[in-house]
């Protein structure tokens, strides 16, 4: 079961702390779910912009026709790398809605979202081990966006990443 983390620190601030940590330090990964209509939008997304710029020109660069004819594609963008312990940071941009958000229909598609999640998985397993660790640290709010239901996503959550530490804010 992923552990949820009740604390006042935004998940940049909790991200730096795993990878600089000395002794339960770790790499992280950020996933963030996006459109396939090339648009950067939503709150999180701002918010990656404002930190990490870098993810926002990174997902521009696949172009709408290459984001459309994608769905479930992750883009990995490391955006930090800790030197001394060679930690990283890094955004995984998932195509898992269909166009933009609205109000009146849920844009986010599961079956693009379990795409991309076991997507993250591969990487995981094949980028990190025991000796090189990695944690999923995830906005619950970002991942409900596009009007997801939260109790089907955490049971995604629980399914294709359990072995996974995984940590929701």
């Amino acid at each position: 079961m992923p552990k949820t983390q009740k604390n006042i620190k935004d998940i940049f601030e909790i991200s730096q702390e795993f990878i600089k940590g000395k002794e339960n330090g770790s790499s992280i990964i950020i996933p963030h779910i996006c459109n396939n209509a090339n648009v950067f939008s939503g709150h999180f997304s701002q918010d990656i912009d404002v930190h990490y710029p870098e993810v926002k020109a990174n997902y521009n660069l696949l172009g709408k026709n290459f984001l459309s004819n994608n769905p479930g594609y992750v883009q990995f963008v490391d955006v930090e790398r800790e030197p001394v312990y060679n930690r990283r940071l890094i955004i995984a941009t998932m195509i898992a809605q269909n166009s933009l958000f609205s109000k009146n229909r849920r844009t986010l598609n599961y079956a693009y979202l379990v795409k991309s999640m076991v997507e993250i998985k591969k990487y995981v397993t094949r980028n990190f081990n025991s000796e090189n660790s990695i944690r999923i640290l995830l906005s619950k709010n970002a991942f409900r966006s596009g009007g997801g239901s939260w109790t089907f996503i955490n049971n995604l959550i629980e399914d294709i990443w359990g072995n996974v530490d995984t940590q929701i804010i």
